[in-house]
């Protein structure tokens, strides 16, 4: 194993142990979110001080940043009513909780 899938592994793991956090306690979303956030500009840090790792560390932070969005999302999914599991509707919550993703933690709040 090289030193950057130790960092994604390792990452990983924390974000599970943060979502598992997430959807025991019933916490907000937007302390996810930004908990997310955090664990991603501090590994991101590491990687920027430590360049021998790799020589590109946002390629990196993408890929965490659509692990930790695909664990909710798919989360919001498995939590959706069966009346409301028709393709379309699915489709549209998932693309406005993917919106709201993004702006949550692009912004650190969401508007309201």
């Amino acid at each position: 194993m090289n030193c950057i899938d130790a960092v994604e592994g390792t990452t990983k793991s924390i974000l599970d142990g943060l979502f598992q956090l997430f959807t025991e306690s019933n916490h907000d979303d937007t302390e996810y979110i930004r908990n997310v956030k955090k664990v991603l500009d501090s590994t991101g840090l590491f990687l920027q001080n430590n360049r021998e790792i790799t020589g590109d560390p946002e390629t990196l932070k993408k890929v965490l940043y659509e692990y930790a969005k695909d664990l909710w999302i798919k989360n919001l999914v498995n939590n959706i009513n069966t009346d409301d599991k028709s393709s379309e509707k699915v489709l549209d919550k998932v693309e406005y909780h993917e919106y709201y993703f993004n702006h949550i933690y692009n912004h650190g709040t969401y508007p309201l």
